[in-house]
């Protein structure tokens, strides 16, 4: 006979139901997967809730300024709705160690909106202010008669909010956008994320320009962007997800004016690799968009997460020169460690392009002179003419450009 492993729950406490002439004391625990709540001196839990987007409780009680009181929380279990009265420190416990993991009723108990700070055309983005911490929280509103015009924009949503939930364990050094807590309305769902303060690339570039006699970036602050951005991506692309609309708008900082706060946003059309069929092939920014994405046609192979990288080097394009243009008479003035790593960006055949690690590896993010002279006296000035791939283990060398320097005029 095979023993079933012995299931540790990770927090535990004591709740009451009233069942019409007596109140009857349950244990709650919080495992991995579930939440499950027992009667006292039973052995099999009486309720089971799975940790996933589709459960839905609400917390009953208030919430001020610096107090909270809250009473317990409400489900709904086979058709019919289920009190479970608690102690408000054993909720707030239990809300922060579910977090992003479960979907919450009543919002506006727990936050108060300030303003829109962004509209599309299927959401919002606004500023809320937690009422009982006073700290502000960004949040992206979906309407749910929008998700319901068809399945795959229902699927998209579903894989945003998964992929969030996933990155929480990765996010240590804020590379991405943090998802805190997931809340519907009647008419809404809301994502509750971190407030970047630093605003988006685009206006952080914009306000550079506008400041600077070059209007260009120093090579420095391109060289942290570009070393957060591909980090970010390289822990994307280890987990299977594959972002699909990287661009200067969906990069965000944390902080302003602090290039080393860069986080990845809005993967409102990110996928995993791994599913059998994406939904929406063809999706992006035009310009920033693969060339395997803006040609693909149902039936073919599927494209990897080689598009991303793709659009970084048009990032990386558009940092160094101004615009997307891959043909931009400025690309002769870079440095030939410089172009050569933007070449191996934007490959058209997506298996000639770098890895977002093999990029980290290249020369251009080494600070070691030996290094870059080595790369120098190989791959001098001339030589480096879209032909040239810097060697990773990851890599063949290929001979088909994409790019070629421009000609020196004469």
């Amino acid at each position: 006979m095979i023993n079933s492993p012995v299931r540790t729950s990770e927090f535990s406490f004591i709740g009451v139901r009233k069942h019409f002439w007596k109140e009857v004391f349950y244990n709650i625990q919080l495992f991995e997967d579930t939440i499950e709540m027992t009667e006292i001196k039973s052995k099999s839990p009486k309720y089971i809730l799975p940790l996933r987007l589709s459960t839905v409780i609400e917390i009953t009680g208030q919430v001020s300024k610096n107090n909270r009181n809250y009473s317990g929380f409400q489900f709904k279990y086979k058709d019919s709705t289920k009190l479970m009265n608690c102690r408000s420190q054993d909720i707030a416990i239990l809300i922060d160690m579910v977090s992003n993991q479960i979907t919450f009723l009543n919002i506006t108990m727990f936050y108060q909106a300030i303003e829109i700070i962004g509209r599309g055309s299927s959401s919002s983005v606004s500023v809320l202010i937690d009422t009982f911490s006073q700290e502000q929280y960004a949040v992206k509103s979906i309407g749910k008669e929008y998700l319901l015009k068809n399945d795959k924009l229902k699927i998209l949503f579903e894989n945003e909010v998964k992929i969030l939930q996933e990155l929480t364990k990765y996010n240590q050094n804020n590379y991405f956008v943090h998802l805190y807590k997931v809340f519907e309305s009647k008419t809404s769902y809301y994502l509750i994320l971190n407030l970047m303060k630093g605003k988006s690339l685009t206006a952080f570039y914009h306000k550079i320009k506008k400041q600077s006699d070059t209007k260009l970036l120093s090579s420095e602050i391109i060289k942290t962007i570009m070393k957060r951005l591909l980090s970010g991506v390289s822990i994307l692309h280890s987990h299977q997800i594959i972002h699909r609309d990287l661009k200067p708008d969906n990069l965000l900082f944390l902080e302003p004016n602090n290039v080393e706060s860069l986080a990845i946003a809005d993967f409102g059309l990110a996928t995993y690799s791994n599913v059998e069929k994406y939904s929406y092939p063809i999706c992006g920014t035009q310009g920033y968009m693969a060339p395997e994405i803006t040609h693909y046609k149902d039936g073919q192979i599927k494209y990897d997460q080689q598009i991303d990288i793709y659009s970084i080097g048009v990032i990386f394009n558009w940092l160094l020169t101004g615009d997307i243009d891959k043909h931009n008479p400025k690309l002769q003035k870079l440095d030939s460690i410089t172009f050569n790593l933007l070449n191996n960006l934007l490959r058209t055949n997506p298996k000639e392009r770098l890895s977002a690690q093999a990029a980290l590896d290249h020369p251009y993010f080494q600070n070691d002179d030996t290094t870059k002279k080595t790369f120098q006296s190989q791959y001098g000035y001339e030589n480096v003419d879209g032909d040239t791939i810097v060697q990773h283990k990851d890599l063949k060398n290929y001979s088909l450009p994409l790019l070629k320097k421009p000609q020196r005029q004469t």
